[in-house]
């Protein structure tokens, strides 16, 4: 026995035999299912450095996009290549590199130490210093806040000492 269903602007023969009617409520019901297209974009984190009693964040990343440089550009010391935030503008920093695919990671001063190496001064430390957001001269060393903890294991190779392993008092 053959049974005629016109739904939707559809019309279906249907051997109740063959395809009971539940079958047919369940085609209908997936024709008017819609998939949203999913991805996963890669992000880049920037650590954001809380410089203390200075209510400021400092970081250095560079950005290939010009629009997102001139976004910035303000905030850029360009003797030091870093960025230098108000405290009460890095919410707004952090939301604007958020829609463009950077993850703000906002290190407090009590946080910095996994990121920051000591070389003696007056030795070769350009690879160092070009990783780094942050350098000071202490006595016969030269201290390096660097960009990520990469770039740190990066300078050991390159004879830096962790801070922690000397017996050097810093904080940024």
């Amino acid at each position: 026995m053959a049974v005629v269903i016109a739904s939707k602007g559809f019309v279906f023969e249907v051997s109740t035999a063959v395809q009971p009617v539940q079958d047919v409520e369940i085609s209908q019901n997936q024709s008017s299912v819609q998939l949203m297209p999913t991805f996963d974009a890669d992000t880049t984190e920037i650590n954001a450095f809380k410089v203390k009693d200075a209510d400021l964040y400092i970081f250095s990343q560079y950005f290939d996009q010009e629009e997102v440089f001139d976004e910035l550009r303000e905030w850029y010391d360009s003797e030091q290549y870093r960025f230098e935030v108000p405290a009460d503008e890095i919410d707004r920093i952090e939301s604007f590199l958020d829609e463009n695919f950077y993850d703000l990671n906002r290190v407090p001063p009590d946080a910095i130490e996994p990121f920051c190496v000591v070389k003696e001064k007056y030795t070769d430390h350009a690879d160092i210093l070009r990783n780094s957001v942050y350098h000071t001269s202490r006595g016969r060393n030269t201290i390096f806040v660097m960009q990520d903890e990469l770039s740190a294991e990066r300078a050991l190779e390159q004879g830096a000492t962790r801070l922690a392993d000397s017996d050097i008092d810093f904080q940024l």
